[in-house]
């Protein structure tokens, strides 16, 4: 099956074919609607064939729809009609989630998306969870801007490794992780990474919407299942 796979997030949108190496992207923000998501995804992305779409979302989604609008975005995204303005089938899950799944090796793995905040999932022997770690604390400030993107480059390296060595080993102590994997633009900012602990790549949500289209149940099957089980 040919997926596009759509990954949202609060300064861009990728995009991204199971066919093709290459991946496209425009700018998102605080302007970018359902709407003028899809316009611009079928105009970058006019010469790929596609029979299904992979969405991931900066927000949470339950029985594979938003439920909130995302904060880095324009509103609308609750209750919008993905697969009528795409015109092929479309299965949704949070972009954190959609990356770890493609990132998952099996055992218990924690997933950190280091971008304009920070994006978190869990992977426990099949099972797919969101999680929201860029509301914990570190000396008073969130661990969604201590990690976003933006903060790590600033940052000088030895404060970069001051947080990292701190709330990667502690995360991952909270969930008795087997690994961590540190994905998104924030990552290319570190020089060294505590152990268990390795780098993702972009790419790996291609990997994401395949395994979201041909490994996981349809949530439009069973509405009230709120969480993913790998097959």
């Amino acid at each position: 099956m040919d997926v596009l796979v759509i990954d949202v997030g609060g300064t861009s949108v990728k995009l991204w074919h199971t066919a093709h190496e290459e991946h496209r992207k425009f700018e998102s923000g605080k302007e970018l609607t359902p709407d003028e998501m899809v316009r611009q995804t079928i105009e970058v992305a006019e010469d790929w064939k596609w029979e299904a779409v992979a969405l991931g979302l900066p927000c949470r989604v339950s029985a594979g729809r938003p439920v909130d609008d995302p904060v880095n975005l324009g509103g609308g995204w609750v209750g919008f009609n993905f697969g009528a303005a795409l015109g092929v089938p479309v299965r949704i899950m949070n972009d954190a989630c959609l990356q770890a799944l493609g990132s998952y090796d099996g055992g218990r793995m924690l997933f950190l998306g280091l971008g304009t905040g920070v994006g978190s999932a869990f992977i426990a022997d099949g099972l797919v969870l969101t999680l929201d770690i860029g509301r914990l604390e570190i000396a008073g400030e969130p661990v969604s801007v201590a990690l976003s993107d933006e903060q790590l480059k600033a940052a000088t390296a030895r404060n970069r490794w001051k947080v990292i060595k701190y709330v990667i080993p502690q995360a991952k102590a909270m969930l008795m992780a087997d690994y961590v994997v540190l994905g998104g633009g924030g990552v290319s900012a570190l020089e060294r990474l505590p152990d268990a602990c390795r780098k993702g790549h972009n790419r790996t949500v291609v990997e994401g919407g395949r395994r979201l289209w041909e490994d996981l149940p349809d949530p439009a099957e069973k509405p009230e299942v709120t969480t993913w089980i790998i097959r």
